[in-house]
């Protein structure tokens, strides 16, 4: 289960840097779904990467980094880094 959520993940964050925020927002769960648009994705990734010179150039799944407390419904979450050529963001998948 842990490996097909990292592939999830690492999915998730290589549709961002590849700018298909349709098929980012596939891997939405349903209740995300409703809450954004693949527009309201993309403009939101747009402004958290908006001070840096270029586009996300690759995602990368951090499987060593101290996760919070999860809940009851959680099986794991992961930490995806975005890297642009002078910026680093990232955004936590959460998989239940």
């Amino acid at each position: 289960m842990i490996k097909s959520a990292i592939n999830l993940a690492q999915q998730f964050g290589d549709r961002l840097a590849a700018c298909d925020y349709g098929k980012a927002w596939d891997l939405l769960s349903p209740e995300l779904k409703r809450e954004y648009s693949p527009q309201t994705l993309q403009t939101t990734v747009e402004e958290m990467i908006s001070y840096g010179s270029g586009p996300i150039q690759r995602a990368i799944v951090m499987t060593e980094w101290q996760y919070p407390a999860m809940e009851n419904d959680d099986v794991v979450w992961l930490y995806v880094a975005l890297e642009g050529e002078d910026f680093g963001e990232a955004v936590t998948v959460i998989v239940q």
